[in-house]
Formats: structure tokens, C-alpha cells, sequence
């Protein structure tokens, strides 16, 4: 059953998520669930802790963060609300489940990041890591632009996306788990919608990384500044 954040958590809660229908991979991360933490922790280099504490430079202790897809809570969730009011979505409700077991305090919501909803210039930041990769590109503009409205002037979206154009990759059984698909723009388009969203790019590299059966990979690491 889908989670939907309740007021018992604390202030992240009355932003109000709503139920809606997860997107049509979900079940691919729900096989996964049981050994997604060893799998992702074999990547080479694994950055994901390192650009999550780049929030810090922007955020003050306390401010309200989203992740979109936030997986098994780990490492990224499990450290972000050490410090901040974090909240994660998610498709999988496999996914979120050993999340709960990990991150008992903090609200988790199966959903699909493209219609979740936060009220404007509600957060401080928005993580998203190796997530929207996995959605259909002509959607990511208009997610951006949501992502926009959602921060706070100067609040910072921190992520990753395609360096390499590619329109939809599909594997039939990925990893033994079930079908996936990759879309995203390359590099410089992505980084030309995410100015047009309202952002300002504070950073941005293309890191080339060793998934654990040996396939390379080399998505755009990003920190993207809301600035207007």
C-alpha cells in the first residue's frame, strides 16, 4: 500500500503529499529492495555522500529537504536528516519499506516525483540521485520548473542527469530484477532547462563511474541555484 506522510511526523509533514499512482518500473525496485544497499555501495567512485553534504554551503540546520527517489534510505537520506527536515519519495513501496526500518521518524512517500506536490518557496533543498534518469525526458522541464517553485530563493536542487544524449534505453531485465529505462538530454541541454526552470548552475561535472558488474557509466553531477 502506497504511504502517504501523516501529521505524527514533524514539520516536513504539513506539506501536504498526496496520494498518487507510482510509475509503471516500481516493481523492478521492488525485487531490488533486498539488495539495492550492496549493489549501489559497489559503484566506483560512490559520490552520492559527497555532493548530499554540498547542501550544507546553502542550507542552514533544520530547513526542510526532499529527496526524489530516495531508495532504501541509504547512505543519502539516512545522513540528510541527521541535520535537516527531510522527507523522501519514492515509486517503490519495496523500496520504502526497508526504508521505514532505517529512517522509523521520517515521512516516506510512494509516489511519482513527477506529481507530488509542495506548497512554493517551501524548502531549502531537493536531492535527486540516479532518479529521474529513469523517467521520460519530456518530462524532466516540466519537472525542473516544479522543482523551482518548491525552493525558496537560493535554495539549491542537488542531482544528477544524462551527460549523453540518449531518448530511451531499455533493458528487458535489468540486473535479473525486471525491465528499466533510461532517458535524459545531454549534458549542455539539460543544463540550458534548468536555467530556463529559474535556476542558477553553482556546479556541474560528468563523473565517469564502475558499476559493480563492470559497466561504465557517466552521468552530470549538478548544483543548481534557485535565483529568481
Amino acid at each position: 500500500m502506497p504511504h502517504v506522510a501523516s501529521g505524527a511526523y514533524r514539520g516536513m509533514t504539513s506539506l501536504g503529499l498526496r496520494e498518487v499512482i507510482v510509475c509503471e518500473f516500481s516493481g523492478t525496485y521492488d525485487v531490488l529492495a533486498s539488495r539495492w544497499d550492496d549493489w549501489s555501495a559497489q559503484i566506483v567512485p560512490d559520490v552520492r555522500e559527497e555532493w548530499a553534504r554540498k547542501l550544507d554551503a546553502f542550507l542552514t540546520a533544520g530547513e526542510g529537504v526532499v529527496e526524489l527517489g530516495c531508495g532504501t534510505g541509504v547512505p543519502v537520506g539516512r545522513l540528510l536528516s541527521e541535520r535537516y527536515d527531510y522527507a523522501g519519495v519514492d515509486a517503490s513501496a519495496g523500496m520504502l519499506a526497508t526504508a521505514r526500518r532505517v529512517l522509523p521518524n521520517v515521512p516516506l512517500t510512494c509516489a511519482d516525483m513527477h506529481t507530488v506536490e509542495f506548497p512554493s518557496g517551501s524548502l531549502g533543498g531537493v536531492v535527486a540521485f540516479s532518479s529521474i534518469s529513469h523517467t521520460p525526458r519530456e518530462k524532466h522541464a516540466a519537472l525542473f520548473e516544479a522543482i523551482a517553485t518548491w525552493l525558496r530563493t537560493g535554495g539549491v536542487f542537488v542531482g544528477n542527469l544524462h551527460y549523453f544524449d540518449d531518448p530511451d534505453d531499455f533493458e528487458a531485465d535489468w540486473l535479473g530484477a525486471g525491465p528499466m529505462r533510461w532517458s535524459g538530454f545531454d549534458g549542455t541541454t539539460n543544463l540550458e532547462l534548468l536555467v530556463s526552470a529559474g535556476f542558477a548552475i553553482v556546479e556541474s561535472a560528468p563523473v565517469v563511474q564502475i558499476e559493480a558488474e563492470g559497466s561504465k557509466i557517466c552521468p552530470m553531477w549538478f548544483i543548481a541555484q534557485r535565483d529568481r
